[in-house]
């Protein structure tokens, strides 16, 4: 795609087409291994906004209108940006958007098609993009006079890499000074590829590694016809090379390696070695800051442990970790987690006890909070490192709980309470508690968010949604659920947070779904719907809510999967809420509307007016029983 944008043949003949109006290109590239930006809707749509604004600085009134400088990007407000520069560009200018491997985007692949099909209607913007075959992309992109199957193209291109790594191999070398016949291995190399360079890599691999070993073309042919042609296969193939020894440990580390948010820097293997020699050791181990000069030593054994456990599936990488250290482990392509997911049953088979890798990977960021060297916890880089471990451990005591038996306590209770004292220990020398280090959300107008300096640990878990936690402290001490300043109630019907990595359950960077248990939890332990919050002017938890759901509303995608399912957690916490006494304090909310109209703008007609009639014999509930007391007293 570089190659095509790049291109001066590409220039000309977009020139013609824009004749005499200015032209202007932009492009992205997705990277699924990258941050963020690199691989979501928003860092695309985002990126191509600020190539457009830098180039047409005219449109920048256009785009921004009256929307304030803090507020995030949402993918609805970004459809809006680009329809109103779809149909404003024939004024004055024509674009050409590059966008390349759509199949690593992150995220629901109909959020980005329908701003793709925004763009492509106009007269005046030509698209080019690319995507590996069998995605949802594939029926937007398809026109047969215009798609291009790259794989028909790179015959030639893979024929020359296999030769140039060859050439580099003396023993290949020796072996085609006494046997010509060896091209024609090349060639059989690069027709069998299909156009699958990481085959090719592979293969390639293996026949220099032969080579140079001493061994005879003959041997090599064997090596090339027995090469499974399914990536798949050739995976399993090396997984089954690894020696008895290891099979244990290979499988813990894939099985860890396919559940991580982000790849662990290479040091932290450490620590999972540690952990499978002493269960506790996350929890023992010292608050000792480790620098890169302290460990890089063992990087080279660390290596060499990892290859022979994982027979080169894990690759280090020799740059910087985005959180902490360097040397980020990953896998040699994204189709090796694709297969691992798949292979999950096979792998749990090596395994010589119980093993839980998510309760693991937990461990390890704990050792790795840990170990980090916070000099003062005011600087933005030791908040993000701090907060963004501490999210990656929130997110997999989260999936713990998820897959678990709901009967069966949270096994890392202890360790989230460890992780709270390390954090309170890097945030020693602030005035406020550790968790005030995170951004507050932007408001969207009534739907506000202000911590008043009253946060604590259990309300970001309550965020966090940590169910078995938060019930573990209700019954431990109920008091533990007293908390001034914005309610925990507030914080499970309002769970948006601000996190420095991307979360996998996260549809965007800050939004995540009502957790219906910990609603019900923390009514049942008598939280009030119909509290004041001082902090909002007074504005009671319920009307709260309801003003949150209406701007909710409106940046909501109904195409997008998880819609229903965030408002069905919507219309049961309504439910919930209303039978445990909210009412009407008879204000209005967003836009004007009343109660009802509220939640008939958020609902629709029929699930609005069955919480109406809720709303309404909860009323006469209420006042009923006054009269059953007033009787009682005269």
């Amino acid at each position: 795609m570089k190659f095509i944008a790049s291109h001066e043949r590409t220039a000309e003949a977009l020139q013609v087409w824009t004749g005499s109006k200015k032209l202007y290109t932009a492009s992205f590239y997705f990277w699924n291994q990258g941050s963020e930006l690199e691989k979501s809707g928003a860092g695309l749509f985002q990126s191509l906004l600020y190539q457009i604004l830098k180039n047409t600085p005219d449109f920048i009134p256009l785009v921004y209108l009256d929307r304030p400088d803090y507020e995030t990007w949402q993918m609805q407000d970004l459809h809006d940006v680009f329809d109103r520069i779809a149909k404003h560009t024939g004024m004055s200018a024509k674009f050409c958007f590059f966008v390349d491997g759509l199949d690593e985007y992150d995220g629901d692949e109909r959020d980005v098609i329908q701003i793709l099909e925004t763009l492509s209607a106009s007269n005046h913007i030509k698209i080019c993009a690319s995507s590996r075959p069998g995605r949802q992309y594939e029926s937007f992109l398809w026109k047969k006079e215009r798609t291009v199957d790259i794989a028909h193209f790179t015959t030639g291109d893979m024929k020359k890499y296999v030769s140039t790594h060859l050439e580099e191999s003396v023993g290949w070398k020796r072996l085609l000074a006494t046997d010509p016949t060896g091209q024609e291995l090349v060639n059989d190399i690069s027709v069998r590829a299909n156009g699958v360079w990481l085959w090719v890599f592979l293969i390639t691999r293996d026949i220099v590694l032969a080579s140079n070993t001493n061994e005879e073309m003959r041997t090599l042919r064997i090596v090339v016809e027995r090469f499974p042609n399914d990536l798949k296969e050739y995976f399993e193939l090396m997984i089954k090379k690894v020696p008895d020894l290891h099979q244990d440990e290979m499988a813990q580390t894939f099985l860890v390696a396919v559940e991580e948010v982000q790849p662990l820097p290479l040091y932290a293997f450490t620590f999972l070695e540690k952990q499978r020699e002493h269960e506790n050791y996350a929890l023992d181990a010292p608050i000792k800051p480790v620098l890169e000069t302290d460990v890089e030593m063992t990087y080279p054994a660390l290596r060499n442990r990892l290859r022979n456990r994982c027979s080169d599936l894990l690759v280090v990488d020799d740059g910087p970790h985005p959180m902490f250290l360097s040397n980020p482990v990953d896998f040699l392509h994204r189709t090796v987690r694709e297969f691992l997911r798949d292979y999950d049953r096979q792998l749990k088979e090596h395994l010589v006890k119980p093993f839980n890798p998510l309760v693991c990977l937990s461990g390890v960021c704990l050792c790795l909070l840990k170990a980090l060297p916070v000099k003062d916890f005011r600087e933005p880089e030791s908040i993000n490192q701090v907060i963004g471990l501490t999210d990656e451990i929130l997110y997999y005591a989260h999936e713990v709980e998820k897959r678990s038996s709901p009967e069966d306590d949270s096994p890392l209770i202890s360790l989230l309470d460890e992780m709270d004292r390390v954090n309170c220990y890097h945030a020693r020398h602030v005035r406020n508690h550790w968790t005030h280090a995170r951004d507050v959300p932007s408001a969207r107008d009534l739907d506000m968010y202000d911590e008043g300096g009253r946060c604590n640990f259990l309300a970001l878990a309550v965020q966090a949604r940590l169910v078995k936690y938060v019930r573990h402290k209700a019954q431990s001490n109920p008091r533990n659920l007293q908390k001034a300043g914005r309610p925990l109630l507030d914080y499970a019907l309002r769970p948006r947070r601000k996190t420095p990595i991307r979360m996998p359950y996260h549809s965007s960077r800050d939004e995540s779904s009502i957790d219906i248990d910990m609603v019900e939890l923390l009514l049942y332990h008598g939280a009030d719907p119909n509290q004041s919050v001082h902090l909002y002017g007074g504005a009671s938890v319920w009307s709260l809510f309801l003003a949150s759901m209406v701007e909710r509303k409106k940046l909501s995608n109904r195409n997008n999967e998880f819609y229903v399912q965030r408002q069905d957690a919507r219309y049961k916490a309504c439910r919930a809420l209303i039978r445990a006494g909210a009412r009407s304090t008879g204000q209005l909310y967003v836009g004007g509307l009343s109660e009802f109209g509220t939640l008939l703008r958020v609902f629709g007609q029929e699930r609005a007016s069955l919480l109406q009639q809720e709303l309404r014999q909860k009323e006469r509930e209420l006042q009923q029983s006054k009269g059953v007391s007033l009787c009682s007293v005269m």
